[in-house]
């Protein structure tokens, strides 16, 4: 058993909420942390990217008492709770004594975080940070690879065990670069095509708008676009396992994945 400061110092270890912070400080808007603190005891706790009632009937079923999302469960000002409301699912953490941690841009662009892992999927043993903060940190990934367009849109259906993956390119184009975002990183991605700094011939995000699609292909480059969900479940599921290894001997935790959205 660990209390809830203990388990969010654990979490910490390789996320630091500092870098939310630092995140914040540029510019970004997050709400990380400690979201819901219904007690201290921490014996058993759920990983989700997202605070759902899926989720937390998930928890509920096996018993935890603790939920660790990487989407902030609570994103803006909360003006009411309603049981039918958009913040219907705080309100059920709340009414089944649930803590809920939200570790959002801080696992984004930690040294093993959600961004790193997308790039990992994609091929990226090697990564240059297009938006460093330091210490192998930051957002926006290049790497080389030596594959067709094809044959990385095939590996990444497998990798991240997804379907719904789409490429707008030829199948044949053979791609020496790829530049990779986790999440909807349309509008970085659109500030760095108007600034000539991708150096890349394919780039992969999620949530692309059209207009930054066309943008895209108009420039030259080639196109996948990923599921918001399933470009950051693979990070979440592995900073899942890293977090397991440390506190296995302390507390029991497991992982929710939402097939709905794979």
């Amino acid at each position: 058993m660990l209390n809830i400061k203990e388990f969010f110092s654990v979490l910490n270890k390789f996320a630091p909420i500092e870098l939310s912070y630092k995140c914040i400080e540029n510019g970004s808007y997050d709400n990380s942390g400690i979201l819901v603190n219904c007690h201290q005891e921490v014996k058993k706790a759920l990983f989700c990217l997202d605070l759902t009632e899926k989720a937390i009937e998930t928890a509920k079923k096996n018993k935890c008492d603790t939920v660790a999302t990487h989407h902030p469960a609570i994103y803006s000002p909360i003006k009411s709770l309603d049981e039918n409301g958009e913040n219907k699912a705080v309100l059920l953490a709340i009414k089944n004594n649930l803590n809920v941690i939200s570790m959002h841009l801080n696992l984004d662009v930690a040294k093993l975080g959600i961004d790193y892992n997308l790039a990992l999927a994609l091929g990226g043993s090697k990564q240059e940070i297009l938006d460093g903060m330091g210490d192998e940190l930051g957002y926006g990934r290049v790497f080389s690879v030596n594959s067709t367009l094809y044959e990385i849109e095939q590996s990444a259906k497998k990798t991240l065990n997804s379907n719904k993956i789409l490429r707008y390119g030829s199948k044949g184009q053979m791609v020496n670069k790829i530049a990779s975002f986790c999440g909807a990183g349309g509008g970085y991605i659109e500030e760095l095509l108007v600034k000539n700094k991708i150096d890349a011939e394919l780039i992969v995000s999620a949530d692309l708008p059209h207009h930054v699609i066309v943008k895209i292909i108009e420039s030259g480059k080639s196109v996948l676009v990923i599921p918001h969900y399933v470009s950051e479940i693979y990070g979440l599921n592995n900073y899942y396992h890293l977090i397991n290894k440390e506190i296995c001997d302390k507390i029991d935790t497991q992982i929710f994945i939402d097939k709905r959205f794979m």
